[in-house]
């Protein structure tokens, strides 16, 4: 691996090759609504002095994998400042009050970038229209936390998430990022650490429709009998307000938040020598053999949900993974 580190001024704007002078690179990225993070060291030199907002690039072997601006610096006595960059998703904390229509979510996001003059791809339309919306000072994480969520429980479990690709935001479909590596048994891996947890399972669940007007109460119902013989009751509630919902509808959604939730949520966190082909969002072979007894690890898929690249002199990388087929 051949590591470039570039630093462009936002004072002079001319661009410095500082991967001499840097140390402790780490790339982190996730799936829960945050932004990608690029951090280092950097030591104390007469020609580069980094300020907020500078722009740092990344690359690997020419290619380049990080693109984001400078948002926290630290020092103490020592010589060494740390420096903490974010890309372009960290612009998606912003606040604001939007009004959306009846729309889907990839129309959502393109509608977001829009707003924020952000450069932006849609690699997969969706065709489900979440409701009509008015969303009052929300961060346009959370606005779009909200559409996927109930696109993914609407729209037959389908998923889909959002990343920064150099400086372009893209929104795509889990199904695109699955890749054909091997994470496991003689495979990159060096360590291992997994759960498994019905914790915040649910095999039980009513959605409930209040109509304050006419003082009625509606209330739809979805269990799993197997699953509450062997794990007891586990109930879940949730309420809406859409009038436009009708009851074949309403019943649906109780049933979709069942298939969602009525399952053991087996995650697990791995140690790994590091490749690029991986970063939050994307999808490996999982072959734990170790793991076969509690249903995985014989070529399961391993969907990324977190993962740091450490990039000192060994490139590894921490992955946390949940297991989904």
């Amino acid at each position: 691996m051949n590591l470039q580190i570039l630093e462009t001024s936002i004072n002079n704007r001319e661009m410095y090759d500082i991967s001499e002078i840097a140390s402790n690179p780490r790339w982190t990225t996730g799936t829960s609504s945050q932004p990608g993070k690029f951090e280092f060291s950097v030591n104390v030199d007469k020609v580069v002095f980094i300020r907020s907002g500078d722009i740092i690039e990344a690359k690997s072997d020419g290619k380049t994998f990080f693109k984001g601006k400078v948002f926290i610096r630290r020092k103490s006595k020592s010589m060494l400042w740390q420096i903490i960059a974010y890309d372009n998703m960290r612009y998606l904390k912003n606040e604001d009050t939007l009004v959306f229509g009846a729309s889907s979510v990839s129309n959502r996001f393109k509608k977001i970038c829009e707003t924020q003059g952000l450069k932006y791809k849609v690699l997969d339309q969706v065709p489900y229209n979440c409701p009509a919306a008015v969303m009052d000072n929300k961060t346009y994480f959370s606005m779009l936390e909200d559409s996927l969520e109930d696109t993914r429980i609407n729209y037959s479990g389908m998923r889909y998430g959002i990343r920064d690709n150099a400086g372009t935001l893209e929104f795509f479909s889990y199904n695109r990022m699955i890749t054909k590596l091997v994470i496991g048994d003689n495979s990159l891996m060096t360590d291992y650490d997994y759960e498994a947890s019905i914790d915040d399972s649910a095999n039980a669940v009513k959605v409930i429709r209040e109509d304050s007007e006419k003082k009625s109460r509606e209330v739809y119902t979805a269990s799993h009998s197997g699953n509450i013989e062997k794990w007891g009751r586990l109930q879940i509630v949730e309420t809406v307000s859409d009038a436009d919902l009708n009851s074949s509808q309403l019943q649906q959604q109780a049933n979709s938040l069942l298939r969602e939730n009525n399952k053991e949520v087996k995650t697990l966190g791995l140690e790994a020598v590091g490749s690029f082909e991986i970063q939050a969002g994307n999808s490996f072979i999982l072959r734990v053999s170790d793991l076969q007894k509690d249903g995985i690890g014989n070529d399961s898929l391993a969907l990324v949900t977190s993962c740091v690249h450490n990039l000192g002199s060994v490139h590894t990388m921490s992955l946390q993974v949940e297991v989904v087929a």
